[in-house]
This record gives structure tokens, C-alpha cells and sequence, in this order.
């Protein structure tokens, strides 16, 4: 299977709820896997911007919830915000095992302008005998806020 039939089926749930995510990615001079910033498409009618090569690293650790993984976030975060967010946070996932609900300290990443962000599954599939999924990330006081907002 092709880059592109593994986003596809990668992204089918995503789309399905927000539209079709624009045609053009955002990618930098140099790579995520030369140091650069991760690469992004992004769904500007919707706000929403998802990592578009992380899971097919192979040094990405599978998260806690046996995962290959991409991230995404919706009305959150701007441009460089998701770009600073997704970069680190795509470092961390090849040291470390991310997963559902897992909260990640980002107040040292300064672009990203918020102290913790939030995990949360949001799809899961299977590709070509093989679990990916997305985790949406939010910040962690908004995860809250809605939360008590819902319950009461």
C-alpha cells in the first residue's frame, strides 16, 4: 500500500467528521527526520491541522494503546502553535510511549504558548494487518473545563 492509501484510510475518520482536508501540505526546507519541524496538512475551513508522517517512522514507539500514530488538533492551536506542538511532541513519541489521556508538560516549548496538552484516541484502523490511529491534543486546562462544563 501507498503513502497516500495509508493516509487515506489513516484519515477516513477525520475527514468523515470535519471535510476533506486541503490538497497542499506544509512541510519545511528541512525535514522532520533532519531535524525540521514535522509535516502538517491542515483543513483551514475547519481550523484543524494533523501530523502527515509520523506513523510511518519506524522508530515511532507504539503508543499505550498498541498504536502507530498521528496527531491531530481542531480549533485549538494556530499554525505555529500545532507546528511547534506536533514537532516535540513527534520527538517524544520515538523516545517515549504516548497514549489515551496521557498529559504531556509543554510549558518549555515557547511557540506552542501553553503549559500542558492532552491526548485523547480519537480513531483507530487498521492498515494492511496493522493498528494506527489519531490522537486529538488539546490543552489540558480546556480538556478540564470542558469536562466540568458537560457534567454539571
Amino acid at each position: 500500500m501507498g503513502y497516500q492509501q495509508h493516509y487515506a484510510t489513516l484519515f477516513g475518520a477525520l475527514e468523515a467528521e470535519y471535510g476533506a482536508l486541503d490538497g497542499e501540505t506544509l512541510t519545511a526546507i528541512i525535514g522532520f527526520s533532519a531535524g525540521g519541524p514535522v509535516s502538517l496538512c491542515e483543513r483551514r475551513a475547519a481550523r484543524l491541522f494533523v501530523t502527515c508522517e509520523l506513523s510511518l517512522y519506524e522508530e515511532q514507539k507504539t503508543s499505550t494503546d498498541g498504536l502507530h500514530f498521528e496527531l491531530f488538533c481542531k480549533d485549538d492551536f494556530d499554525e505555529e502553535q500545532a507546528h511547534a506542538l506536533f514537532t516535540a511532541l513527534g520527538a517524544l513519541s520515538m523516545e517515549a510511549r504516548l497514549g489515551d489521556k496521557h498529559t504531556v508538560d509543554a510549558s518549555q516549548i515557547v511557540k506552542a504558548r501553553t503549559d500542558v496538552v492532552r491526548l485523547t484516541l480519537f480513531s483507530r484502523v487498521m492498515v494492511e494487518g496493522a493498528e494506527y490511529g489519531l490522537y486529538r491534543v488539546r490543552p489540558a486546562q480546556q480538556e478540564a473545563t470542558a469536562y466540568l462544563a458537560g457534567g454539571l
